[in-house]
Parts: C-alpha cells; sequence; structure tokens
C-alpha cells in the first residue's frame, strides 16, 4: 500500500474524531444525544409523524426509534398524542423545548462546519466533495447502497454487540 494512501487514511480518521469531539461539545449542552438530532429534524419538519414514518425514513428498526421517542418524551424534547381517527396509532410533535434545543444544535453543528471549511475556495469544496463521493462510492457495497448514515451506525451497533456477544460465550 502506497504510504500516501495510509497518511490520508489516517488523516480521515482524525477529522472524524476531531468533528466528533466538536459535535459531542455542542450536544453536551442539551438534553440531546447523537442520534436523536435526526428524530428531533425529521419530527419538526413532518409535525404528527408517526414512529413507523421516522423508522421508515431513518432506515432503523421501530424498537430503536420507540426507544429513542420514549426517551425523548420524558426529557421533554416530544410529545406524543393519540391519532383521532386511528387510536391504535399515535402521532408524535416536538415541544417548544425540543425545538429549541435542536435548533441551538444546528447553529453549533453549522459553526463547527464552517470551521472545517475555512479558506476552502468554492471551486476546493467541490473538488473535496467529489473525491469523498468517489471514496464512498468505493466503500458502498450491495450491502450498504441506499443506507442512511443513522442506519448505518445502527448497523456498525449491531456489528458491535454481535461481536462482544460472541466473545462473552467463548469465554
Amino acid at each position: 500500500m502506497n504510504d500516501d494512501i495510509r497518511f490520508i487514511v489516517g488523516l480521515l480518521g482524525q477529522i472524524h474524531i476531531l468533528h466528533r469531539i466538536y459535535v459531542h461539545r455542542a450536544l453536551s449542552a442539551t438534553d440531546i444525544y447523537f442520534g436523536q438530532f435526526p428524530i428531533l429534524e425529521y419530527v419538526e419538519k413532518h409535525e404528527k409523524c408517526t414512529q413507523r414514518e421516522l423508522a421508515d425514513t431513518l432506515q432503523v428498526s421501530p424498537p430503536s426509534i420507540a426507544t429513542s421517542v420514549k426517551r425523548m418524551q420524558k426529557t421533554g424534547l416530544l410529545e406524543k398524542e393519540n391519532d383521532e381517527n386511528d387510536l391504535r396509532r399515535t402521532r408524535i410533535s416536538i415541544t417548544e423545548k425540543g425545538r429549541a434545543q435542536m435548533n441551538q444544535c444546528r447553529r453549533a453543528f453549522d459553526m463547527i462546519d464552517l470551521q472545517m471549511f475555512e479558506g476552502f475556495s468554492e471551486e476546493e469544496t467541490a473538488l473535496f466533495k467529489e473525491y469523498l463521493s468517489r471514496v464512498i462510492a468505493n466503500l458502498t457495497t450491495d450491502e450498504f447502497r441506499g443506507k442512511t448514515m443513522f442506519s448505518l451506525i445502527q448497523t456498525m451497533t449491531n456489528e458491535k454487540h454481535a461481536q462482544l456477544r460472541g466473545k462473552e460465550g467463548s469465554i
């Protein structure tokens, strides 16, 4: 393997870690966890959506969404109400607290993104986008094609838990 490629892969890892540190710091000032932000954004844009719609859009399991929504209700970010046409179904809405904290995070995330690309011209940004898109295309097998970032994170988490269960069973 070319030393430049190893170096670039190391740089990508460092970018990922630095970005996660800044995002974690932004989230720590709120009641929002990393995986909850996309839920808040979706619910804000699709007021009175169902958990099934959330699960389908984010490409995660309905139980995972149910757990997240329950936690977000407890912290006052979301609220649920019965569907007036179908009492078996509930509708999800964002609270004022949820909207305020989501907007706080969005502003912080935008500042992080601007910091990352400070000094880049529009042409350089476009080229960088093209290069990263090609890297992603090279890594995207049929298994991952069309997946959202949220569902990729769930896949990674599920595999990590399966690996840990496998190690526990071999002791």
